[in-house]
């Protein structure tokens, strides 16, 4: 075992619970309350403003790599979590691959899964010896990573999933450097040791773990998912839907208890003030109040134009096998570049944009069809980008007759039903966005020799002469179009520029 820094830790959590209470201090030693600070408060927080910058991000990719992939691979011998990590060796892995990787596909953000569902933290602790650099692949694969990001001037976002808050605290270092809680131990004292919830020491330890990641890698999103909040357990769906408890249900919710989550996001943000940058909390419907953070849907979408911009997370592979289909599992199906392609388009009109999951295999190479639809999606985006990145929704998001039928987390795959509420697009669905200079319209498929635009006829939107041009992204030559009262008629070239989805400039006098 390594040993701690228990004086680093003791002066670490002094100024965690200064700072949680918004008390940076001065240069003199005093403390000095910053005009701008955070209390931790839901008033205070929702003073807080997404940073201008996050609303061109419309693509970030995020690995879930760990231990559970070496499960995935030896699942007929039935490993436990400890002899995983022990074989998890990351032989192969090299950050600047994985970032060249994010790069090819058009991802503008991208980040590890620091902590998920275990002891293990995927970054240096001198909290614990359970982190991945002291166990399993003897890599700090945070550190590695966010360099890496941060060498192409790429955002840095950082995922935290700690579901079954009291069963994932391994070697939690205390003041007289026992540890409280063991892996091969039965900890579940702790589990109800605050009047039968989820005691303190259990919170203080996640508070510590996130925090000091936090400090480590200053990362410009902080992504809190499973057990943060509400939506997790059996009322997921209600809650993430409708914010009401059903009524028929069980009433137990778990998670982060309100009092940690308000110093947490106060904390950070208060970091963010201190470095001087912009940052933002990403958080699953209804875990926060609204106005706090961006909301995420899990692996899910949402129905019609969003008015607050959202995030979604999509999971590259489909959830056909359990357990850990997050993370690397050869016999679950990869989604096809120009499914990915499809979903980025629905979305980005919507407000919205992809997290996707690329996760490794266990020697931190990625599979070669994984990385042939990522490359799909990436010149995808070569020649459409200007169609989004950096774009916002218009008054319509679309039209067309697909639309999403089963919307919230886990829309597009849950426990054996992957494909069952995934929306198949075609050649009548269009979506549109926009920049200062032009409107978007990329329609799903090939149209064939003429495309019809309904929702841009001149008894609309658009106005008769207000179209000074029409042009095709990836197409050099001149397009014939006609405006009409009914709709836009462009001709479309005999070649398709690209496969997948058409976009369609629009330039407005």
């Amino acid at each position: 075992m390594k040993l701690k820094h228990l004086s680093f830790k003791r002066e670490y959590v002094g100024l965690s619970l200064l700072l949680g209470l918004a008390l940076p201090l001065g240069m003199n030693g005093q403390e000095s309350k910053q005009p701008d600070a955070f209390e931790p408060s839901w008033m205070s927080l929702r003073k807080h403003h997404t940073p201008e910058w996050f609303d061109g991000l419309k693509l970030g990719i995020y690995c879930h790599w760990g231990f559970q992939a070496v499960q995935t691979q030896f699942e007929d011998e039935e490993l436990s979590r400890l002899e995983a990590i022990e074989r998890w060796k990351g032989e192969n892995f090299d950050a600047k691959e994985w970032v060249d990787l994010f790069q090819a596909a058009g991802a503008q953000f991208g980040g590890p899964v620091a902590w998920h569902g275990s002891g293990i933290l995927n970054w240096d602790s001198d909290l614990t010896d359970w982190d991945s650099v002291e166990k399993g692949p003897g890599i700090d694969i945070y550190g590695d990573l966010a360099a890496e990001l941060r060498e192409r001037d790429m955002k840095v976002i950082n995922s935290f999933h700690t579901n079954n808050i009291w069963g994932v605290m391994w070697g939690r270092m205390a003041w007289d450097n026992e540890t409280h809680l063991d892996p091969r131990e039965d900890n579940s004292a702790y589990a109800t040791s605050n009047q039968g919830r989820i005691g303190d020491d259990i919170f203080d330890s996640w508070f510590d773990r996130i925090s000091e990641a936090i400090h480590k890698y200053q990362p410009d999103m902080v992504w809190l998912d499973t057990g943060f909040g509400s939506t997790v357990g059996k009322h997921l769906k209600g809650h993430a839907i409708e914010g009401r408890l059903l009524p028929d249900a069980d009433n137990e919710v778990l998670g982060i208890r309100e009092a940690y989550q308000k110093k947490l996001i106060a904390h950070y943000f208060n970091k963010g003030l201190e470095w001087g940058k912009e940052v933002e909390v990403i958080y699953k419907t209804f875990d926060l109040p609204p106005g706090v953070g961006v909301r995420d849907i899990e692996n899910g979408s949402l129905v019609g134009l969003q008015y607050d911009p959202w995030m979604a997370d999509i999971n590259l592979m489909h959830h056909d096998h359990y357990p850990a289909p997050w993370f690397y599992n050869p016999k679950n199906r990869v989604k096809s570049a120009n499914h990915l392609v499809d979903l980025l388009v629905d979305m980005v009109s919507k407000n919205g944009r992809i997290l996707l999951n690329v996760p490794p295999k266990p020697d931190g190479t990625f599979s070669e069809e994984i990385k042939l639809e990522l490359y799909g999606l990436g010149d995808w985006l070569k020649v459409n980008g200007e169609a989004i990145y950096d774009t916002m929704p218009w008054h319509f998001f679309g039209e067309g007759p697909t639309e999403e039928t089963y919307p919230g987390h886990h829309a597009h795959g849950k426990w054996g039903v992957p494909d069952k509420h995934i929306p198949n697009w075609t050649k009548e669905d269009i979506r549109f966005t926009q920049n200062e200079e032009a409107l978007y319209a990329i329609v799903m498929d090939w149209p064939g020799e003429e495309l019809r635009i309904r929702t841009l006829g001149s008894r609309g939107k658009l106005y008769p002469g207000e179209i000074e041009s029409v042009s095709l992204l990836g197409h050099d030559g001149v397009l014939e179009w006609e405006h009409t009262p009914d709709a836009l008629l462009v001709k479309m070239p005999e070649e398709r520029p690209c496969e997948h989805a058409f976009s369609l400039k629009v330039v407005r006098r």
